[in-house]
């Protein structure tokens, strides 16, 4: 498990049906920038951690975010986040699977 605490500085929630496939579609990705270090990009599919991270995304609270240290392979992650890279791009860790988070403001 990893821990970083900081500030949200980016989101994007989705829910909808493709219309390619079918599929429904649900999830959340967000970028959290530590204090120090890389920014973490997490994503989750649990609408309450969703709902969680838009609310510190809209007040600016910092929060501190426990995530899976595996990257997933983007078979396993679903569409959540097939479109991001594996490996770190552009100075961010990530995508790695939310587990849980708090307001430390």
């Amino acid at each position: 498990m990893g821990e970083s605490s900081g500030v949200i500085v980016f989101i994007n929630s989705h829910d909808y049906v493709s219309q390619a496939s079918g599929m429904e579609v649900v999830g959340c990705m967000a970028s959290l920038m530590p204090e120090e270090g890389k920014e973490v990009v997490v994503y989750t599919q649990s609408l309450r951690l969703q709902h969680t991270l838009e609310m510190a995304y809209a007040t600016k609270h910092k929060v501190l975010l426990d995530y899976s240290e595996t990257v997933e392979p983007a078979e396993q992650r679903g569409p959540v986040t097939k479109a991001t890279a594996a490996e770190p791009v552009g100075g961010f860790e990530g995508p790695f699977k939310l587990q849980a988070m708090w307001t430390l403001e």
